[in-house]
């Protein structure tokens, strides 16, 4: 995700978890099912990327820094998109 990561997180996987971010981060309406699916599903590949990428070369990184770090990452791809997001 970054050049300190030694590029451990593949562009696509970056591209999803902008995605799915965007989908419960930026809704309109945050009670709707679909943004709760949103977030969940972007949870849940964090913590994949995590325990399967993060921690067998970063073992000092926690759950709560990595998934901190996703939601930042995510945030600073919408803002130089050019994408209007309310978080930036």
């Amino acid at each position: 995700m970054s050049a300190d990561s030694g590029g451990i997180i593949c562009e696509s996987d970056v591209n999803r978890l902008v995605a799915l971010f965007l989908q419960f981060e930026g809704a309109s309406d945050p009670f709707s099912m679909a943004c709760k699916e949103a977030e969940q599903q972007f949870n849940a590949l964090v913590e994949k990327l995590y325990t399967e990428q993060v921690v067998p070369n970063f073992q000092s990184i926690t759950l709560i820094q990595f998934r901190r770090f996703a939601r930042k990452h995510c945030r600073l791809c919408l803002a130089k998109s050019g994408r209007p997001h309310p978080c930036v």
